[in-house]
């Protein structure tokens, strides 16, 4: 086969999930033997091409811009109309079989003829402002809802968001549910010593990742478990610092750990060290960290939202909380730390859970098999 990936974040761009959810498919389906081009927007002020282990990849030249309001909405759609028209050209040169991109913010919004589109839904900005309950924005509303329209396959990397993306854009299809996978190989139990009063967390900082809600619980716990800490991987945005931190009483200030940004490589690492650790986010499409935790056998607190019961059954391979109201959250961390026993008798289903629903072997295989199914029914 050969399939191109429209991706803006391909790394070594700045990049989230998608990017590296794009990077994994894109180098696991040339490991299976498939020709695979990949083709976005880079930072370079000229179109690039480069070979990234296997991989085709065209990084064109930076879009137009402008801090004019009216001229930004022009290039959104004068963008996106010009990007389309290359990667039609591009994908008619490379004799491509199959194209896939994503809706949230619509990289794509025209179809090539003769060449089956699928946009894998990740999490649109539509949607993830409906389950927030936010303002939708009507340009991206419009851009994100005409990418799924022109689909002629649909992708789901969680239940939840295939529901909540119906709903924002008022519009059913059909879909299939694909999950994001874990390398179970990389991310596994190293039997490293536990700090059993570390709880962890990795993420981005974000106003959607609940850390305020977390921050707002620590006092209860922290005045009822005197020797509990929190460890957080990430990036510093120092503002946002001080903000979470004014929310703790500063007695409490040395036992919050803030680590910096972690290369991947040394996250299984970090996971197996930690005795527990927490995903309190409101929105995500199916989130990768708390997969990458259960893998190392460490055991997540996450929170009731989102996909979260698509990935954890209560006290069975992990917990589920609350994260709104900080008292259940600071009760829920209390208790689970109080049953250390219950932790490690957990700790194998978490690991068991991941190797049968998110192993990226799997995973991978279900999207080529997915990839084979369109040809096959051409």
């Amino acid at each position: 086969m050969k399939i191109l990936f429209v991706c803006n974040e391909y790394p070594p761009l700045p990049h989230g999930g998608i990017g590296s959810f794009t990077k994994l498919m894109a180098e696991s389906l040339v490991k299976e033997g498939h020709e695979v081009f990949v083709m976005g927007y880079g930072n370079e002020a000229q179109a690039t091409k480069a070979d990234m282990n296997g991989v085709q990849v065209m990084f064109l030249k930076k879009a137009y811009s402008s801090k004019l309001k009216v001229l930004s909405l022009f290039y959104a759609y004068f963008n996106r109309w010009a990007f389309s028209n290359k990667i039609k050209t591009y994908a008619k040169q490379k004799q491509v079989d199959i194209i896939e991109t994503y809706e949230w913010s619509a990289p794509l919004i025209l179809k090539p003829k003769n060449i089956p589109l699928v946009v894998r839904l990740h999490g649109s900005n539509t949607a993830n402002n409906e389950y927030m309950q936010k303002k939708k924005s009507s340009v991206f509303s419009r851009l994100e809802k005409r990418a799924i329209r022109i689909a002629d396959h649909v992708i789901s990397v969680s239940e939840h968001i295939a529901e909540i993306t119906q709903k924002s854009f008022q519009i059913k299809f059909p879909y299939t549910c694909i999950y994001n996978g874990v390398d179970t190989l990389q991310f596994k139990d190293f039997s490293y010593t536990r700090d059993l009063n570390q709880i962890l967390w990795v993420g981005r900082m974000h106003p959607y990742k609940g850390l305020e809600y977390l921050f707002d619980a620590l006092n209860q716990v922290f005045e009822q478990n005197p020797s509990v800490y929190f460890s957080l991987a990430c990036s510093i945005n120092e503002n946002y610092k001080i903000q979470l931190l004014a929310r703790v009483n500063a007695a409490h200030h040395a036992r919050i750990q803030f680590l910096g940004r972690i290369n991947h490589a040394d996250l299984p690492e970090l996971y197996n060290k930690a005795n527990l650790c927490i995903h309190p986010s409101l929105s995500e499409a199916m989130p990768i960290i708390p997969l990458e935790a259960m893998a190392c056998g460490t055991l997540v607190i996450l929170s009731d939202r989102f996909s979260a019961r698509e990935i954890v059954n209560d006290n069975e391979n992990g917990f589920l909380v609350n994260v709104l109201n900080k008292v259940e959250l600071a009760n829920k961390i209390l208790a689970v730390l109080a049953n250390q026993a219950q932790i490690e008798t957990m700790r194998p289903k978490a690991r068991g859970s991941i190797e049968q629903s998110f192993s990226q072997e799997n995973i991978i295989q279900q999207n080529i098999q997915f990839y084979q199914s369109i040809l096959n029914n051409a």
